[in-house]
């Protein structure tokens, strides 16, 4: 059984590593503000095999964040090699990998090495919200000072979506251009495992719940469901 004290122990041995002040630690998860982002840092005991723990970071838009709760936030995790070394891009967080240390004993010296090399990149790995925005519409992995936002084909349609509404919850219009942009090029896309079900028909239904639960305009995404769609325009010419 971890106890919420030795949690808030690691906590405080990943600020320092950091050098960073959390604006809040809640047991094991760090909270950093950035602006209008904000991001935490995890860390967790494995399910499965309590003697080892991981770590990751997620970083969320502050504005949408409570009213697409239900949706996970408007966010992207970043992900940072194992202690093998091995950078590899999964839409399965990592697993737990370095041992949890002794009472009253740092952290190994794996899991020190790791917060010390990948933890600020990963935490000030999202530039604004504009670039978040630009991240939610890859089509690849991003990768930056050895740490990777993973961009996994399964969940590009809602990402399409929710960059869309970034945009105009923002006033973005440079982001709104480039988002219709690739739903014009990629739209007619067949979404597996249905040949039948499009990437803008995936658009649409995500979409729509979206719009419901931040209450944004969307109309014109939800539209794409229909057999003649007429594809949205950018705001802002």
């Amino acid at each position: 059984m971890t106890r919420p004290w030795m949690m808030r122990e690691m906590a405080d041995e990943f600020a320092r590593l950091l050098g960073m002040a959390p604006a809040g630690v809640d047991g094991g998860t760090l909270t950093f503000a950035q602006g209008e982002m904000q991001s935490t840092l995890a860390i967790w005991k494995d399910r499965h095999d309590r003697s080892v723990f991981g770590w990751m970071v997620v970083t969320y838009d502050t504005a949408l964040r409570d009213r697409m709760q239900s949706f996970g936030g408007l966010s992207v995790r970043i992900d940072h090699p194992t202690p093998s070394g091995e950078a590899n891009p999964t839409n399965i967080p990592p697993g737990a990998c370095y041992p949890w240390p002794a009472k009253g004993t740092p952290l190994g010296g794996q899991a020190t090495a790791a917060v010390t090399e990948y933890g600020r990149p990963s935490v000030h790995f999202v530039r604004d919200r504009h670039d978040l925005g630009l991240l939610l519409l890859a089509d690849t992995h991003v990768h930056r000072d050895s740490v990777w936002f993973c961009a996994p084909a399964t969940n590009e349609p809602a990402r399409l979506a929710q960059a869309i509404l970034l945009a105009r919850h923002r006033g973005d219009h440079e982001l709104e251009r480039a988002a219709v942009a690739k739903l014009r090029r990629r739209g007619e896309e067949p979404v597996a495992p249905r040949p039948d079900y499009l990437l803008r028909h995936a658009v649409a239904d995500w979409a729509k719940q979206y719009s419901k639960a931040t209450g944004i305009d969307l109309s014109d995404l939800a539209a794409l469901k229909r057999k003649r769609p007429r594809c949205p325009e950018a705001s802002g010419g």
